[in-house]
């Protein structure tokens, strides 16, 4: 024990006396009778072992059990407890010594208790009946011996300062315990990053609102929310400052909405808003144009202004469905139409949403049997060289032949095929059978490839096209892949890389779609294109808008200026047509003098003389002999 151990004791007896008693037994001015106390109880101290320091009892006196009372919780308030109470039995005209401590029990339960009473009091039996059977209760008869009360003050005093060190010690760890179950509770219902709510969470809430909604005749609205290209911020900025836009976009969507609302995150760029209660359509409308407002100003992360762009699906409760699996999935429905009307922008669930998907689904299944059985042809439109007015080359261009529905166009199967990954086994088809059929040509023709952002990224792209050069024994420089910007937005260095090896195979690289981008002449920079075909639109727009027609001849000049070649796409009128040799293309394409062909068609026309022919000798009007199931396919 240490020197500066300090216990308090209470004496409670109605008698004056008995408390200056006690206080001579237990003040003392040595240690020579705490000292002998202590080794009656705990035996002496060996040669090798220091003696125990002295201490010393703080001792109060009540007089009245009510009395005695008010000092303990004085005491406990001013976190100086009690250790000890010697309490008479007899206190008129107040409580008894058992009614005292029942009542100091309730307020200290660990103060040790030393009952003063005479043999003629209670008897034992008796004083555990009143107050149970207790550890914290011992009993001096009356008169006691001097050494008998100094050994009692010394053992309780011990006993109660372990007692109350073990007690203090679990009372810290359940407080650990409880801090960090409540840490483990809201980590498991939040997202780490944003200390949104998280999936967990979402459902739980998602199903309480449907439930409210639909009982109390309200609405409840969930938002799914994506950020728009999200992935090409983290690619060119980093992780690090994707992460901070993250816990910036959480802190503007929950400056969005009410305090009863509940913002979640998903993971990646996918948020979350359940909007309950809501009164009419009008609030939730209004909800999803602040989402979209809020982001109008860029995010400030260090030194990057990040213009970001929200794509929201919006169903409501119990409208778009009464369980919450059905009103998330047409929420999802609503979002996937956003996205696929331009982005930035936010659509509510209509329930031909839903028949669009389910239509599109099963075309995918029926997509994926005509993969494995090869149900495709290829149709080739060929591309003329300006001065010479000859076939310098085709375009291959497939279309499904479906047996139920006939002759399909791409622009009904292609995002479908690139989605569900069917782009890569029928981008590798197409390949093997250009080559193939171009490989019975003449080898001035070339045939050039569509290759989808998908096929490309897919990894086994250069594999194909050397596997096809060597099995076929065409030249490399008779195969141009064509591909477009979107092949470029994602992993730039990388896909310049497999560019590269493609180009070193002597293989040609057509940038498609020219002018629609928002790079173009960045990647001009950065990669020796062998070809730019201008966009269509362009052309299509060079009779009646000025800046089309300035775009078309600054195309064509950019390509000479960095000897580039230059095709003209679209061209369907004779003052197109004339327009585009004019500004230097040194090729075009487009229906005026030839349509997408079967092969059959294109061997007929162009080589069944064994010459190859100049455009005088193309059908002039082709654009009526096309059948109905051609009219509308893409380039």
């Amino acid at each position: 024990m240490s020197s500066n151990s300090k216990y308090r004791l209470l004496i409670v007896d109605d008698n004056p006396a008995i408390h200056t008693d006690f206080c001579k037994i237990l003040s003392f001015e040595d240690d020579s009778e705490l000292q002998m106390a202590e080794e009656e109880l705990f035996g002496a101290c060996s040669e090798s072992t220091p003696a125990p320091m002295p201490f010393e009892f703080v001792i109060d006196s009540a007089f009245q059990g009510e009395e005695a009372l008010q000092k303990v919780v004085e005491a406990n308030n001013a976190d100086q407890p009690y250790s000890l109470a010697f309490v008479d039995m007899r206190m008129p005209p107040g409580w008894n010594g058992l009614k005292t401590i029942q009542e100091l029990w309730k307020v200290a339960p660990n103060l040790q208790v030393v009952i003063c009473t005479a043999y003629t009091d209670s008897t034992w039996q008796e004083i555990c009946a009143q107050l149970g059977h207790s550890d914290n209760l011992l009993i001096l008869k009356k008169p006691f011996d001097e050494m008998e009360v100094l050994q009692l003050a010394v053992a309780l005093t011990k006993k109660w300062a372990v007692t109350r060190k073990a007690d203090l010690r679990q009372r810290d760890l359940e407080q650990l315990v409880e801090k960090r179950t409540a840490e483990l509770r809201h980590a498991a219902a939040h997202d780490p990053l944003t200390d949104l709510a998280n999936r967990t969470k979402f459902n739980k809430r998602l199903l309480s609102a449907v439930e409210q909604a639909e009982s109390q005749g309200t609405l409840a609205a969930v938002h799914l929310i994506d950020l728009d290209e999200f992935k090409s911020i983290n690619d060119t900025l980093g992780h690090m400052v994707g992460d901070q836009l993250l816990v910036s976009v959480s802190q503007r969507l929950q400056s969005t909405v009410r305090r009863e609302d509940l913002v979640c995150r998903f993971g990646g760029d996918e948020f979350a808003i359940i909007q309950e209660p809501v009164a009419n359509m009008n609030e939730v409308d209004a909800l999803a144009r602040r989402v979209q407002e809020v982001f109008c100003e860029p995010i400030q992360i260090e030194n990057n202004s990040v213009i970001v762009d929200l794509s929201s699906g919006i169903a409501i409760a119990p409208t778009d469905g009464t369980a919450p699996v059905d009103v998330v999935k047409n929420a999802d429905l609503a979002l996937y139409r956003a996205k696929g009307e331009g982005r930035g922008c936010y659509r509510f669930f209509k329930a031909e949403m839903d028949r669009k998907i389910q239509s599109e689904r099963q075309l995918a299944v029926r997509l994926k049997k005509a993969v494995k059985q090869e149900q495709f042809v290829l149709h080739y439109q060929p591309l003329f060289q300006a001065k010479s007015c000859t076939v310098c080359g085709f375009e291959a261009l497939v279309r499904w032949r479906d047996p139920g529905r006939g002759l399909v166009s791409p622009s009904n199967f292609i995002s479908i095929a690139e989605e569900s990954g069917l782009i890569v086994p029928l981008g590798e088809w197409i390949i093997s059978q250009a080559c193939e059929q171009a490989a019975k040509w003449p080898t001035s023709m070339r045939v050039a490839v569509n290759v989808s952002a998908i096929q490309f990224r897919s990894g086994g792209l250069v594999e194909a096209i050397e596997k096809n050069l060597m099995s076929t024994g065409i030249s490399p420089d008779r195969i141009e892949i064509e591909i477009t910007e979107t092949v470029l937005l994602r992993d730039c260095e990388e896909s310049l890389n497999t560019l590269h090896e493609i180009h070193d195979m002597g293989v040609r690289i057509v940038l498609d779609d020219f002018g629609t981008g928002y790079s173009s002449l960045s990647y001009l920079r950065r990669f020796p294109f062998d070809k730019l075909k201008l966009d269509k639109s362009f052309v299509n727009d060079v009779d009646s808008d000025p800046d089309a027609h300035a775009i078309v001849r600054a195309v064509a000049n950019l390509g000479e200026c960095l000897g580039i070649e230059t095709t003209a796409e679209g061209v369907e009128t004779d003052a197109q047509l004339e327009l585009v040799i004019d500004a230097g293309y040194q090729q075009f394409q487009g229906y005026l003098y030839a349509k997408p062909m079967p092969v059959a068609d294109i061997e007929r026309e162009f080589f069944s003389s064994g010459n190859v022919p100049t455009i005088a000798t193309v059908p002039v009007n082709p654009l009526a002999e096309m059948s109905n199931n051609i009219d509308n396919l893409n380039y």
